[in-house]
């Protein structure tokens, strides 16, 4: 396959059979419609609504692009949404070409002009990296009850307010710096917002270095825990009896007998201290284990997703699917064997199923590219680890398919779609003032594979796979058969080599909302 193929009835395809809006589709009582987005997982608490939204769009050539605002600097969190208010957390603005920063800025945006409304710092002990392909402190979306917007810089505050920026409370800690990546988003229902921290305020601020915190590891004084807040005192009501692993992205949810509950994980790179690797369902009302499954070499770097019936996971070359009552393996599926793939080659795609995946791929390792993983209906779907293909599996059957999809489009107006097959442009990673604000040269990669990248949603029949170079695939989730006919579009954010995200897409009134190193958009087919 060669790098660069410009395809006009490719692209022509895309954009003639699947442009109209999706019609609506019942999922029933977990799938309600939005008219709010409050944390990073949506109102569902599992990246998926019922509603409709645009199959295509493309801020290159200004297609179903409602409005765009400039934002203060790079950032990494979902746009929330509540009302008439949108809330995104950005590094604070800097003046010149710069590679770390602690200090955020908390924003409320009109939603339906995208005007500002006001802005708050919210501020942080821990220097780091900014734009980092494995998180930084803007990494943690902020969270809403619909009466109080809660800002956490995961450098070392929670700043809480009201919808007129009044703060209500705040919570200051001193992070402990074993590690790099946060990959936990605030979860908020009833009266608690959980996140994840050391359960201690006073660590010294010499354990921000990562050096004198791994001389620390076995001391579970400095283990990760999920922590719950009363959302409108700022008072901490429980900490979780379970570690959780900062590559873990915890998912709430209720088993069958209406019991709320969070799903939780420990393992992953660069050894968390946490033990044992593995699984733990967590009472969400008190933080007590209702079950913990040990999980040798257990890989945290996923979405926990789970519902009353199962809970999935991602492991090495297998799929496992786990009674969510007990923690028991109900099922075990190959993910590289007797595979249906569908690739793309010079005449076309072409799909095969009995396949061995490790056929089209060049030494497999992991299963996923990092977060990119969500439950809808019967199907597990994410993005592969070491090729340009979306993956899903089939939990009835167990069958798993494979598409190929471009690495990136290149979109310029009145011009033929260029598609990019392997590789992607370098990425500028300038903010709208044209600062260069990054440090990793690693944070110009293509978004695939060794990255903590934004996760999918569902928005009625679509599912939309965002990517760090600024390109989301639109697929028709419940296609009967994963191929070229259920990749409804390739959209994107921006210009490529001029468009950086790690941010999940949100979802409110009929509008999709992105944010970017650069700017924040709102994304419809009507005003």
């Amino acid at each position: 396959m060669s790098t660069t193929t410009i395809t006009k009835t490719f692209v022509g395809y895309f954009r003639n059979c699947w442009l109209p809006t999706v019609i609506l589709l019942f999922f029933g009582t977990s799938s309600a419609w939005s008219d709010n987005w409050h944390q990073a997982a949506g109102p569902n608490h599992n990246f998926v609504v019922q509603g409709s939204a645009p199959s295509f769009f493309s801020v290159s050539t200004n297609k179903n692009i409602l409005w765009r605002t400039a934002l203060p600097n790079t950032g990494q969190g979902t746009v929330i949404l509540s009302g008439k208010h949108a809330f995104v957390l950005s590094h604070a603005p800097v003046k010149q070409d710069t590679q770390t920063g602690s200090l955020c800025v908390g924003q409320a945006f009109d939603a339906i002009t995208g005007e500002l409304r006001w802005q708050r710092d919210i501020p942080g002990v821990r220097e780091i990296d900014l734009s980092s392909l494995f998180s930084d402190n803007t990494a943690a979306s902020p969270a809403t009850d619909g009466k109080h917007i809660c800002f956490v810089n995961v450098g070392g505050s929670i700043q809480t307010f009201d919808f007129d920026g009044k703060q209500v409370w705040s919570y200051a800690w001193t992070p402990f710096g074993r590690h790099h990546s946060r990959q936990h988003e605030p979860l908020i229902f009833d009266d608690h917002l959980v996140v994840v921290q050391t359960p201690h305020q006073d660590l010294p601020l010499n354990l921000l270095d990562k050096g004198k915190a791994r001389s620390l590891d076995a001391n579970p004084r400095y283990w990760t825990h999920l922590q719950s807040f009363n959302v409108k005192t700022g008072k901490r009501q429980w900490v979780a009896e379970a570690g959780t692993s900062i590559h873990s992205t915890s998912l709430f949810g209720h088993l069958a007998n209406g019991q709320a509950a969070i799903l939780t994980g420990r393992g992953g790179g660069h050894n968390p201290l946490e033990k044992p690797y593995g699984l733990s369902l967590v009472n969400a009302d008190n933080g007590k284990s209702i079950w913990n499954k040990a999980i040798l070499k257990y890989p945290t770097f996923q979405n926990t997703c789970w519902n009353e019936q199962m809970a999935c996971h991602f492991s090495g070359t297998e799929h496992l699917v786990l009674d969510i009552g007990t923690g028991d393996i109900r099922q075990r599926q190959s993910l590289t064997k007797q595979v249906a793939v569908c690739v793309h080659t010079p005449a076309g795609y072409t799909r095969k199923v009995n396949q061995d995946l490790n056929d089209y791929i060049r030494g497999y390792k992991k299963p996923i590219t990092y977060q990119t993983n969500l439950l809808i209906g019967d199907y597990h779907y994410f993005m592969a680890h070491h090729a340009k293909m979306i993956g899903r599996v089939h939990i009835e059957t167990g069958g798993v398919e494979y598409l190929q999809v471009p690495a990136q489009v290149v979109r310029l107006p009145d011009q033929e779609d260029m598609l990019r097959w392997d590789t992607t442009l370098p990425n500028d990673l300038r903010n709208a003032e044209g600062f260069l604000v990054t440090q990793d040269k690693r944070n110009a990669g293509s978004g695939w594979g060794h990255v903590s990248a934004p996760p999918p949603i569902v928005v009625g029949k679509n599912i939309y796979f965002p990517t760090m170079v600024g390109v989301v695939y639109v697929l028709r989730w419940d296609a009967k058969i994963l191929d070229q006919r259920a990749l409804l579009s390739i959209s994107d954010l921006g210009l490529a080599g001029e468009t950086w995200s790690l941010s999940g897409l949100s979802y409110a009134n009929g509008r999709l909302y992105a944010r970017t190193l650069k700017e924040l958009i709102c994304i419809t087919t009507t005003p």
